[in-house]
């Protein structure tokens, strides 16, 4: 699946859990192949992640975009959009998303 605003795209996986749903916002082109996961894997967190948690036929949705890929509320309306015409949801649904400035970062690869 793919999400487009404008002269962007980007890769987006659904994910479900009973009625529920996540979309992960990334670029498939830095996804490492089974045979790549060697020694030391440089994971890419992607865009963002969307959540809508069902209840009845409303539902909740949350989840934080990256300000440096969605740079203005109507790309990040854009991407709410999508998981809703994809849930099929039309009652009323409430929602807080952060757009959040990456920082710094965690990593572990096994070694140290």
């Amino acid at each position: 699946m793919k999400f487009s605003y404008n002269q962007f795209s980007c890769d987006v996986d659904v994910f479900f859990n009973v009625d529920d749903i996540v979309m992960r916002f990334y670029d498939a082109s830095k996804e490492q192949d089974e045979d790549q996961i060697v020694n030391l894997v440089i994971v890419d967190s992607g865009f963002g992640f969307l959540c809508l948690k069902v209840k009845g036929t409303c539902g909740l949705l949350s989840g934080f975009l990256d300000k440096a890929i969605f740079t203005s509320n109507e790309m990040a309306l854009a991407a709410i959009e999508l998981l809703v015409d994809f849930s099929g949801i039309t009652d009323h649904l409430p929602y807080h998303v952060d757009l959040v400035k990456i920082i710094n970062y965690e990593e572990y690869n096994g070694e140290y």
